[in-house]
């Protein structure tokens, strides 16, 4: 028998992680479509190159975004069974690199299994939350496969409800959906996650 509460919970976590990604999708295709209407409209040279680097700019930013939530969310089938740490780093590179959040990848010297790499992808998203004026975040990986992050910034910080999540598994009101998926990851491979703070510092560790 399925318990219904169980199963609403896992719809209500569906919904809210396709909110996710068409939020954060929805910026970067509007922009490939407004700029291919304004080439359709435009006849003027230098428009219509600034207008085209738009466009390749654009669907490059898609193209990687989709590369990692295809790594955080989707079954993975044709990845194989480990996935190779360059190719790894590009993924989350794409979709972290640029801005105020840098990545130390010094205590990852390996390919990552499937089910480590799809885990560690959620933890980073949960630990860029924490992260309100950017900081270095930092993946770790240990021989036995279990993954965790360690951020360090100014005023780094987790929200209590997202620790609540990460370490209890609960999906409640205002609970975070990516929290909760890297939760039910954990807990189908028979683990936990914890969560250490500190000063300007925290760190989210599977164990």
């Amino acid at each position: 028998m399925v318990d219904s509460s169980e199963s609403g919970a896992d719809l209500v976590l569906v919904a809210q992680l396709c909110s996710k990604l068409c939020h954060d999708l929805a910026g970067t295709i509007g922009a490939i479509a407004n700029g291919a209407e304004l080439l359709a409209d435009e006849d003027d040279a230098d428009i219509r190159e600034q207008a085209l680097g738009l466009l390749a700019q654009s669907a490059e930013q898609a193209a990687r975004r989709l590369k990692f939530y295809r790594i955080a969310f989707g079954a993975g089938g044709s990845l194989g069974d480990r996935i190779d740490l360059g190719d790894y780093k590009d993924a989350v590179e794409g979709q972290f690199g640029g801005g105020r959040v840098k990545l130390d990848w010094s205590s990852i010297t390996g390919p990552l299994a499937k089910p480590s790499a799809k885990l560690l992808a959620n933890l980073l998203l949960v630990a860029v939350s924490g992260m309100p004026r950017g900081g270095v975040m930092r993946p770790t990986a240990s021989e036995a496969g279990a993954v965790g992050v360690v951020v360090v910034g100014d005023g780094a910080a987790l929200a209590p409800e997202m620790v609540a999540t990460l370490e209890g598994g609960s999906f409640g009101e205002g609970a975070s959906a990516v929290a909760a998926h890297a939760a039910l990851l954990v807990r189908e491979a028979a683990g936990k996650l914890s969560v250490t703070p500190g000063a300007g510092q925290y760190a989210i560790e599977q164990g």
